[in-house]
């Protein structure tokens, strides 16, 4: 195995060990110290790799965006029939596993550094136009093949999106599954009532 290679593949353990000391200590409590306790290496290699904790949390959010887009985005993307992938989509933004991949306490700390850092937003702001242009690419195939009536798609696609993101923000904090499940399927069946669909039998 190359270095380089060698060393991408050590700065991900790092990121994963920063995360779960995130979840469990909070943004205050996760210092360079534990986090190299639990990923087993001394301290001072975290910062040759890193430089600091803030640098860290920058990356930590590219490292977390990136694995929702190879676990979710990527996935979707790939299904050729455009219905189905619509469908498959508003089945996975109105699921409460889907939402509960990144934990809340992460997912707002690394939020609140997003407020402060244009690196940061900017990496929130291409997960959110690349989710965009999944659904509004999805609606004009739809559209085009008879399966949605003819509308304005990037209206659609961002009333979509703002569901999907209401529904992770009224899910967070707590909300218990049976209550979640709920939501998620009221909000669906709005989405698909929006777009013409109906509920699968």
């Amino acid at each position: 195995m190359r270095r380089e290679e060698r060393a991408r593949i050590r700065r991900r353990e790092m990121l994963a060990a920063y995360y779960q000391v995130l979840k469990d200590e909070g943004l205050q409590g996760a210092s360079i110290a534990k986090i190299a306790k639990r990923v087993g290496a001394p301290p001072s290699l975290l910062i040759h790799y890193f430089g600091t904790k803030e640098q860290m949390t920058i990356e930590l959010v590219d490292y977390l965006l990136e694995e929702y887009r190879h676990g979710y985005g990527d996935r979707l993307a790939a299904i050729p029939d455009p219905r189905a992938r619509l469908t498959a989509i508003l089945d996975t933004f109105f699921d409460p596993e889907y939402h509960q991949l990144l934990d809340d306490s992460v997912f707002y700390a690394c939020f609140y550094v997003s407020l402060r850092h244009p690196a940061v937003r900017k990496s929130y702001a291409a997960l959110y136009e690349t989710s965009l242009e999944l659904v509004e690419a999805t609606l004009r195939e739809c559209m085009a093949a008879g399966h949605v009536a003819g509308d304005d798609a990037h209206e659609l696609a961002v009333t979509v999106k703002a569901l999907e993101e209401g529904y992770a923000f009224l899910i967070g904090g707590g909300a218990d599954e049976a209550a979640k499940a709920e939501i998620g399927g009221a909000l669906k069946k709005r989405a698909l009532q929006l777009l013409g669909l109906s509920l699968p039998a």
